[in-house]
């Protein structure tokens, strides 16, 4: 029997891959096996691989961060008619609704987190830390950010908080917030967040969220919502 085509056997791959993923075998956050050890799991060649995980991202399942690997950032592919429908929208207007999902997913997760997405959030955070510590790359939030809304349980929420992380991502506006913002600051940030998370304080969570996406917004000039935690940090 013949073998299929490159283009088959990368779209048998794709399918395969994309099924781990949205069975939750492979959660959001997590690291997927590298080049080597796909090609030899699925026993395909590197080319079929690395067509199959390119078509993975376009996809936004997944995201390849330069010296880290590859890391899981939806279960399902993102409706391209949403990210179209986001591209209308002024960078600030899209970071700024991002703040209200962010706020409630940081909430909602601190009440709801069960201790498999714990352990996510928990070695999100430390990859991060890696990250800052040997100076291979910036720190970007989306994942982080997307393990804290798959933790809240709602399902819709999860989708459209990674949706407008892959609107805010094609547009380049990711890189351009990622550059901007100190990379210490950015993950003491998100180990507040863990932390308060981690507690079980849903006030706290909320709070260093909205203070955590307002930092975003600035880099943006764009004015943040001022709640009186902010204000009271502002002017410390």
């Amino acid at each position: 029997m013949s073998q299929p085509s490159g283009s088959i056997l990368a779209r048998q791959t794709l399918a395969r891959l994309k099924a781990r993923i949205s069975s939750g075998e492979w959660p959001v956050g997590s690291r997927i096996p590298t080049e080597p050890e796909l090609i030899e799991e699925l026993n395909v060649g590197r080319s079929t691989v690395r067509e199959a995980v390119r078509s993975l991202a376009t996809l936004g399942m997944v995201e390849t961060l330069t010296a880290r690997g590859t890391f899981v950032r939806s279960l399902t592919p993102a409706p391209s008619l949403l990210l179209d429908a986001l591209a209308a929208y002024h960078p600030a207007e899209l970071v700024g609704i991002r703040r209200a999902l962010d706020v409630e997913a940081a909430q909602t997760a601190a009440a709801n987190w069960s201790a498999p997405l714990l352990e996510t959030m928990e070695s999100t955070i430390a990859a991060e830390m890696e990250t800052v510590r040997e100076g291979t790359g910036s720190v970007r939030c989306s994942l982080f950010h997307g393990v804290i809304a798959q933790a809240s349980g709602n399902r819709l929420l999860f989708d459209l908080v990674q949706n407008l992380s892959m609107a805010l991502d094609s547009s380049g506006l990711g890189d351009r917030i990622a550059g901007d913002m100190d990379p210490v600051v950015m993950l003491a940030d998100h180990d507040r967040l863990l932390t308060a998370i981690r507690a079980r304080d849903v006030a706290a969570a909320a709070h260093l969220m909205a203070l955590h996406v307002d930092t975003q917004l600035r880099t943006l000039q764009a004015s943040p919502v001022m709640t009186e935690l902010a204000s009271l940090r502002s002017e410390s």
